[in-house]
């Protein structure tokens, strides 16, 4: 490739990236526009009432919110990526979900157990940068570690299904 081809390209790339980095975001419209999002420039609110199911077993104690990064959690098939912000010690009861959720600590620790039963002594706490990953319908209960953030990704719908201590869990498949 010669100099002035070469050139030609590299100024190229350099008008859309910036042309790119000067497009207003889009409007809110439930969904989040695609782009970079940087810290402290979420848009957080309370969780739609349409993705809670049910009546938690444990009282939250505390406050989280939700901010939409990145497409349509609501929405059944489609990929999305949210943040979570909670207090210091607020519980999420135990829940399941109808897709598997992908979590990554982001500030503050998760403490995290398995089970249609909250239990403390049978949670494990998962540091900043830890991850974890719950399938499809697989009862699990939280606990934030200090004001925390939590970043989820999956495919939607983001549902959380609340379940009683007597839930029995997933029917298990017979052959």
């Amino acid at each position: 490739m010669t100099k002035q081809r070469l050139g030609l390209l590299c100024g190229c790339v350099l008008l859309a990236v910036a042309g790119w980095a000067q497009t207003p975001s889009a409007k809110k419209s439930g969904a989040a526009a695609s782009g970079p999002v940087m810290p402290g420039s979420e848009q957080w609110m309370d969780i739609p009432a349409a993705a809670l199911v049910g009546t938690p077993s444990v009282a939250m104690g505390g406050t989280v919110r939700i901010a939409v990064l990145q497409g349509d959690p609501m929405t059944a098939g489609r990929s999305y990526t949210l943040r979570l912000s909670c207090t210091d010690g607020t519980k999420i009861a135990p829940h399941w979900h109808p897709t598997t959720e992908n979590v990554t600590v982001i500030k503050g620790a998760f403490l995290l157990g398995m089970g249609a039963k909250w239990d403390d002594a049978a949670m494990k706490e998962i540091p900043v940068g830890g991850f974890a990953s719950a399938p499809p319908q697989m009862r699990h209960y939280a606990q934030c570690k200090g004001d925390g953030v939590v970043q989820v990704n999956g495919i939607g719908p983001f549902v959380v299904n609340f379940v009683g201590s007597d839930d029995p869990g997933p029917a298990k498949k017979t052959n």
